[in-house]
């Protein structure tokens, strides 16, 4: 099983009302996606002082929707993920504990740490751990860096293709714009080959 730790960036900063907006959108986001990945959460994702929310999955679906969904609201994330035992105490992911978390605790506070380097995620696992494990990690590294490189308008159109599986004509439709605009905007990224990846990674 995989930790995921995903801390919203400058979050602190935001006045009383943008925190209380950004505390509900974030929470609609989380339930969104459990509700849609339940069965790669083997527990409910956790919403923890309102700047980072924990994940505890056996697949890479949930983390990387997630992510999708935040940078669409133009927010800045990092994530750590950790792999290593897992002490499963309650159903919510922030009432779990073990080297799992520990370890994606460990990656997230040295990405913090960096103040010359930017850094958006890492990874770190017990000495003895699956190879699907390590690879599942591995993906939502990688699926995470291809979204860190799209527009606020392409994370959007991508998301309705992938996600949403809508054809052109009905994404022009739900973000009110022509079929040539979304047309143009997706053939300038690379959402095609994401989805096909993301196919063969695992039917969502």
């Amino acid at each position: 099983m995989i930790a995921a730790i995903i801390d919203i960036v400058a979050s602190r900063d935001a006045s009383v009302p943008e925190r209380r907006k950004l505390d509900r959108d974030v929470r609609g986001v989380i339930d969104e996606t459990y509700k849609r990945f339940k069965e790669y959460c083997v527990a409910m994702p956790a919403l923890t002082q309102g700047d980072s929310i924990e994940l505890l999955v056996n697949s890479w679906h949930p983390v990387v929707f997630l992510l999708h969904r935040l940078l669409m609201q133009s927010l800045e994330v990092r994530i750590g993920l950790g792999i290593g035992e897992i002490i499963v105490q309650n159903e919510n992911a922030d009432d779990c504990d073990g080297p799992a978390f520990w370890n994606a605790r460990e990656v997230l506070d040295e990405i913090k740490s960096r103040k010359y380097m930017n850094k958006s995620a890492g990874i770190k696992s017990a000495e003895e751990v699956l190879d699907d494990e390590k690879i599942t990690a591995v993906n939502i590294i990688l699926l995470f860096t291809v979204l860190l490189g799209l527009s606020s308008t392409q994370l959007q159109h991508c998301f309705y293709y992938i996600w949403e599986n809508k054809r052109i004509s009905e994404i022009a439709e739900v973000v009110k714009t022509t079929k040539g605009n979304v047309s143009r905007t997706l053939s300038r990224t690379p959402c095609y080959l994401l989805e096909e990846v993301m196919t063969y990674l695992g039917s969502f």
